[in-house]
């Protein structure tokens, strides 16, 4: 009797060393998430003279487009995360939200990394009359364009400059839900070992019907139901409890 007690004592007193907590950080909001669209295809606004798509940002646009909805009118995603803050999680996905698509053929996305430095930009969308304003952002041709003081910074190429050798994927199948870039973990790792964590961009797959192809997503910008959300598992209790943004106990 006495020797159960002893070990019902010792087991009370060690277990708590042996509990694993958990926690889920999720980034989401503007001032976590930056991101903005960039268009292919010139001649979208006949209200300015020799202006053209190429040059617009969609930085404050409602949704972030991905594909195609027509020919040659292809559409791209850049997107940062300023509220990482590269603590390497055990493991990480990234959400969409698809709002509306421009045909109900699955599509696949595809995720790499950005190589080059980008700003969001703060413009609407293209075909608004509005000359992009000083550092507006990325465009199609810039990482940034700012027109005021004339020091824009072009891409190495056009559409944005990114490695393929790091990549995520999902496969849109529908509207009104989510979809998951699993594995997101590849892209915090790329960009903590290189040190250029600045951002990724998504592109659809060259399939056909090419020409309808988009998809059209929640943006941080709008309805936040349907935020892009980056979600990041830890284990380690403690650099949990240390992290600066709210956390969810599992």
């Amino acid at each position: 009797m006495k020797a159960r007690t002893f070990r019902s004592l010792v087991f009370a007193i060690l277990a708590p060393v042996c509990v694993t907590f958990a926690g889920v950080d999720t980034l989401k909001g503007t001032s976590e998430i930056e991101d903005c669209i960039i268009y292919s295809w010139e001649y979208c606004n006949g209200e300015i003279p020799d202006e053209n798509c190429q040059r617009y940002n969609a930085g404050s646009i409602t949704n972030l487009q991905v594909g195609s909805s027509g020919a040659g009118q292809v559409r791209r995603s850049l997107v940062k995360l300023p509220g990482w803050d590269g603590t390497m999680p055990d493991s990480s996905k990234l959400l969409v939200y698809c709002k509306s698509e421009a045909d109900a053929n699955n599509r696949k996305i595809f995720l790499y990394p950005v190589t080059t430095q980008f700003f969001e930009g703060a413009e609407l969308s293209y075909n608004l009359g509005d000359y992009p304003d000083p550092d507006s952002g990325a465009t199609w041709n810039h990482a940034w364009l700012d027109v005021g003081d004339a020091d824009s910074s072009n891409w190495a190429s056009p559409g944005g400059d990114y490695t393929t050798a790091v990549a995520c994927t999902t496969t849109i199948t529908g509207t009104d839900q989510y979809f998951a870039f699993d594995d997101f973990n590849r892209i915090l790792n790329y960009w903590d070992t290189s040190g250029n964590a600045y951002g990724f961009i998504l592109k659809n797959e060259n399939a056909f019907p090419a020409n309808t192809s988009m998809k059209t997503f929640g943006t941080t910008e709008g309805d936040s139901s349907k935020d892009p959300l980056v979600i990041l598992y830890y284990s380690d209790a403690v650099t949990v409890w240390r992290r600066l943004r709210v956390i969810k106990r599992l």
